[in-house]
């Protein structure tokens, strides 16, 4: 499994810092370099929560972070206030 290999670079964020990209691990035998795509979700505590190989050598983890939690919860407030907003411009109060 790619744990035991070396070190990759680290490429950029995606999805709004929701993942990251990871690139030029070990040659595979006959194959691409390997890579890695780290998606982010909400969680309690830091935790990988699984890995898959999709395509060969090309590897997504799925890690989840309280870190993430901070703006998922900031957008579901914006989405509550905008709904709320929209239904009070309906309402006129006498």
């Amino acid at each position: 499994m790619f744990m035991h290999h070396a070190a990759m670079r680290w490429d950029k964020f995606e999805e709004s810092y929701r993942a990251m990209e990871f690139s030029n691990g070990d040659t595979c035998w006959n194959g691409p370099d390997r890579s890695l795509k780290v998606r982010l979700r909400c969680g309690l505590n830091n935790e990988l929560n699984g890995v898959d190989e999709p395509s060969r050598c090309e590897y997504v983890a799925v890690l989840s972070t309280p870190a993430l939690c901070i703006e998922e919860k900031l957008k579901e407030l914006k989405q509550k206030l905008q709904d709320m907003s929209s239904n009070q411009a309906g309402h006129d109060e006498l």
